[in-house]
């Protein structure tokens, strides 16, 4: 592994976010390359991108801290075609979106710290570069490569913890016609949480009652029943 590269007081931002996305996809290989004009770290093949998306804090100052807000996400061109093609509503009914998250909500800290004072300061500190570049490799693209092996194995592998939105690994599965692994993401997602799970259940009976797609940001569950029941991806009878 190359040194983890020093940033100097003197780099805005931009600077330091770009040097850093660089040296993250040196390390990744895979085919991952850096992309400068997303700030996202790449790797596509067979209709398929993965991306480590390096959102720059709010927070960040030029001689003050440069900080990235992590995102992992996956897109499936397959899905894309088969989500345009059936009309389903939501945040995540677009874009073909196979897994989608700032690392935050899988455990991590919220942000990596490439230039600044707080590491040093703070008693829950940010990631260095070189401790999310480990978290990559050890536990974050593992995961991205079970995505890889299709439905079936992520359905059954996939921790709990990365079915955070069940949405797109639902259309993934739907879009590659496996519908058995679709409802397990389901029975997985739904198994403990009854409260959402009725949400869900409004928007399938608001389907069969020929009702229109609910605002969508009114509430993405009650979306995501109504789009699985409109799209013909559920029907009355599935059980889960």
């Amino acid at each position: 592994m190359l040194d983890e590269p020093r940033f100097r007081a003197d780099e805005p931002p931009p600077a330091i976010v770009n040097r850093a996305g660089e040296w993250l996809a040196e390390q990744l290989l895979d085919g991952f390359k850096y992309l400068r004009s997303k700030r996202e770290v790449v790797r596509r093949g067979s209709g398929r991108t993965e991306g480590i998306g390096l959102q720059t804090s709010s927070w960040s100052r030029q001689g003050q801290g440069t900080w990235v807000e992590p995102r992992v996400w996956v897109t499936d061109a397959k899905v894309s075609s088969w989500q345009r093609s059936h009309g389903i509503s939501g945040s995540l009914a677009r874009g073909g979106y196979i897994f989608n998250s700032m690392v935050v909500n899988l455990g991590l800290p919220l942000s990596v710290e490439l230039f600044g004072p707080i590491r040093e300061q703070d008693p829950r500190p940010p990631l260095s570069l070189t401790q999310f570049l480990e978290a990559l490799q050890n536990d974050l693209l593992p995961n991205v490569r079970t995505l890889r092996e299709g439905p079936a194995v992520a359905a059954t592998n996939l921790p709990d913890r990365w079915l955070l939105f069940p949405e797109p690994l639902f259309w993934w599965a739907t879009a590659y016609g496996d519908k058995s692994s679709a409802l397990r993401f389901l029975s997985r997602y739904f198994g403990t949480k009854t409260a959402v799970r009725a949400k869900f259940d409004e928007g399938r009976r608001l389907a069969r009652e020929g009702a229109g797609a609910p605002i969508p940001m009114k509430n993405h569950i009650v979306n995501f029943g109504w789009s699985a029941a409109s799209s013909g991806a559920l029907d009355d009878d599935d059980e889960f």
